[in-house]
């Protein structure tokens, strides 16, 4: 079973650095969807609240990596 995870992980890592950011990308991405349907009427503004939170979520993630 060990030797399975490590399998596991390994595959993963082949595609995902930073699994915190590869999550919050993920999850920032439902969020719009579903924002998207209800609160948004207009795709403009989906796209651009898209948009910035991508960027923030790249920011965040480069000045975390950089304290390293």
């Amino acid at each position: 079973m060990e030797r399975l995870k490590a399998i596991t992980g390994e595959l993963i890592g082949l595609f995902v650095d930073d699994v915190s950011f590869a999550a919050a990308i993920i999850l920032w991405l439902g969020l719009i969807w579903l924002f998207s349907l209800h609160a948004f009427r207009s795709s403009e503004w989906s796209g651009i609240v898209f948009f910035g939170g991508l960027g923030l979520i790249l920011l965040e993630s480069t000045v975390r990596r950089s304290r390293h």
